[in-house]
């Protein structure tokens, strides 16, 4: 249970295609009850996708020209369902902005207005490949207001499925990795050499 806890508390900044807006309690207790329908659709096609399917795994089934004809057209397969994605993601109001993100929660700037204990939904475009778009629902716990149409507040999610929390989770863990190894790579530069 400390692992658990230990690893909810990374935190990552980054600048990601938000939207939000305030639900009233009646619609966050219907809500609660389903997952937001592009959560659902992101693990379907995830399933459907599957595992990048590379050469080396097929060299043992079919010949090395079949392999890498497969791969070619796995990627290609890949890269039409991302930009598909992204086209319709286009098309909603996600707008790009700084947030900071963790798996219990994420606060940002928003020019909707809340109180502290306000529901949210709010959707979230992760930049995986193919991109995944998340619908999630939460509490808001902190509002800061910073002007007349600005504030910035903390969000703290209510998960409905394992594929929302798991992709939060995944995405946040691997952007920790990255920036780690940056930080060690910018250090190890800063290092004289003897």
């Amino acid at each position: 249970m400390g692992d658990k806890n230990r690893r909810q508390d990374f935190r990552i900044d980054d600048i990601l295609a938000v939207y939000d807006k305030p639900i009233n309690t009646h619609e966050y207790v219907k809500q609660q009850q389903f997952p937001g329908i592009r959560s659902r659709q992101n693990a379907m096609i995830q399933d459907i996708i599957g595992k990048e399917v590379t050469t080396e795994q097929l060299k043992g089934m079919v010949n090395h020209d079949l392999a890498s004809a497969l791969e070619t057209l796995d990627t290609k397969l890949n890269y039409l369902i991302g930009v598909n994605m992204l086209n319709d993601a286009n098309r909603s109001n996600l707008k790009e902005r700084s947030i900071n993100l963790s798996v219990t929660g994420a606060s940002f700037h928003t020019e909707e207005q809340y109180n502290k204990g306000d529901y949210i939904s709010l959707a979230l475009m992760i930049p995986s490949f193919p991109p995944t778009i998340i619908e999630l629902i939460g509490t808001v716990i902190r509002v800061e207001q910073e002007s007349l149409n600005t504030q910035h507040i903390g969000v703290h999610f209510s998960y409905r499925c394992n594929e929302e929390e798991a992709s939060i989770a995944k995405y946040v863990f691997q952007r920790h990795r990255e920036t780690i190894r940056l930080n060690t790579k910018a250090n190890s530069l800063e290092t004289p050499l003897n």
